[in-house]
């Protein structure tokens, strides 16, 4: 094997890769071995023919595929090897001579490290949201609390209201007949919660525990089963059981229910208000780091490889189509649901890609240039994974066997540690302001960009319910439930 550096732009590398024709041949018996059951050859049982033969039958390049994908491996890492090439990539091939007699000789293009020059990164000035905590955010989690902790307690003195839970038998009707998936024995509703078509959980309200009666409604024209879509139909309800949610009372005893710590209500109060503002500083520190980072970004120069944003963009997509599998859909699906191509999607997805290595790359630059003080000892790395073992509930050993089983992965804990600590030595060394800075158009862009992927769950929920809609019955089997 024989490798020469034939460029380098822009930090990627094109390197001219040869496997003489004795190796590659090599590589062309072993495809041979690997596919010979396939190979039938007249005046030979199958898969009993000679190398030598398939080629003359099938002809050499039938066994191209296969070879490849024993050669090209091998001599790329090799060829990194010998030019001492730390790739930042997966390596992109070009076949220039491929046969038995000439061997193999190819391109093999890929990343390397990207090229920063630090400008500024002491002393930045950034946006930092203000943080506040408003009473009503207070009284929102109390309202919270209640909700967690309130009781169902039944009605006798009225008829049923709107947020009443009503427990009722119902039986739907089209031109007298029942319908399939229309009833229900024993149905718990909350009233208001709009669970059923228009009409149905109005025409509760007023009734009372042991009513029978029949109520006459319309599916919606656009109900998502055909055969009930714009329908007249009668549903005979009776009526079981009504309850009320019953809310505690804000007092002392109440805190004493949903707190560990607090014995009062302005104590459980000023803890809310703790946690709140725990959270948003959480929050704001997070923003103050992006426009840092942002800002280091801008006065720094980089020149990185596009090969490495494809990859970026590439690794979205597959974390996307995995959590699409979840569903047991693809992330086509999505695609074609949100009107998107997959291009459109890279394209939106680029300048995401390239903020998240803009802002690595000047990082790890600053990490190197300050090494010595943001170097973890080993000391210090068992203390912060003793500390990680406790957040996780398991203890050091099996903190170890199960997250940090071989030398990268406690490398990379290492280096995350690091990051961290830079992390809170560059707001410490920077101004906060809360003056907000206008966005640029290509800020609003990521900005979409990082909204469209926080949606995707929520998409593909959105999708696997479209498709649910699309059978005879709902996803309750209940008809007359949306």
């Amino acid at each position: 094997m024989a490798s020469e550096k034939v460029s380098e732009e822009k930090q990627t590398i094109t390197l001219e890769i040869t496997v003489e024709p004795d190796v590659f041949k090599r590589s062309l018996q072993a495809a041979h071995r690997k596919n010979a059951r396939y190979f039938q050859v007249p005046g030979f049982r199958k898969g009993k023919a000679p190398y030598p033969i398939v080629v003359n039958y099938y002809g050499e390049d039938v066994l191209y595929d296969d070879a490849l994908n024993d050669a090209l491996p091998k001599a790329y890492e090799a060829a990194l090897e010998e030019q001492k090439i730390d790739a930042r990539s997966s390596p992109r091939f070009d076949i220039k001579t491929i046969s038995g007699k000439e061997g193999l000789i190819f391109d093999a293009h890929v990343a390397i490290e990207p090229d920063v020059k630090l400008g500024q990164y002491e002393g930045i000035v950034a946006y930092r949201p203000k943080v506040t905590v408003e009473d009503q955010e207070i009284d929102l989690r109390i309202d919270a609390a209640r909700e967690r902790v309130s009781r169902l307690v039944p009605v006798t003195n009225r008829s049923i209201e709107e947020g009443d839970s009503v427990t009722f038998d119902y039986e739907g009707f089209r031109d007298g007949e029942p319908f399939q998936g229309g009833s229900k024995k024993g149905h718990v509703l909350e009233i208001g919660s709009g669970a059923f078509i228009p009409g149905f959980e109005d025409g509760l309200v007023g009734h009372n525990v042991g009513d029978e009666f029949d109520l006459p409604l319309t599916f919606p024209e656009e109900y998502h089963t055909d055969d009930l879509a714009g329908q007249d139909v009668i549903f005979n309800i009776k009526i079981h059981e009504v309850n009320v949610k019953e809310l505690p009372e804000v007092d002392d005893e109440f805190v004493h229910d949903v707190s560990e710590s607090a014995d009062t209500v302005a104590e459980y109060r000023e803890e809310i208000r703790q946690e709140i503002l725990k959270q948003k500083n959480s929050q704001a520190d997070s923003v103050f780091e992006d426009n840092i980072l942002d800002a280091i970004v801008k006065d720094a120069e980089l020149s990185y490889s596009d090969l490495m944003v494809e990859d970026d963009i590439d690794q979205m997509i597959e974390n996307q189509e995995r959590q699409f599998a979840m569903y047991n859909l693809k992330f086509s699906d999505f695609l074609q649901y949100s009107g998107q191509t997959m291009y459109d999607f890279r394209k939106r997805q680029e300048v995401t890609s390239r903020k998240r290595i803009e802002r690595a790359s000047v990082l790890e630059a600053i990490r190197r240039a300050h090494e010595v003080q943001f170097k973890l000892s080993d000391e210090a790395l068992e203390e912060e994974i003793a500390k990680a073992a406790e957040d996780a509930g398991v203890s050091v050993d099996v903190f170890n066997n199960d997250y940090l089983k071989n030398d990268a992965q406690r490398d990379d804990f290492r280096l995350g540690i690091e990051m961290q600590k830079l992390l809170e030595w560059l707001r410490s060394v920077s101004i906060a302001t809360d003056v907000e800075p206008e966005i640029e158009e290509y800020e609003e862009y990521e900005e979409q960009d990082e909204d469209e992927l926080n949606d995707i769950d929520k998409g593909a929920q959105d999708v696997a319910s479209g498709s649910d809609k699309d059978g005879s019955e709902s996803k309750d089997s209940d008809k007359g439930e949306e």
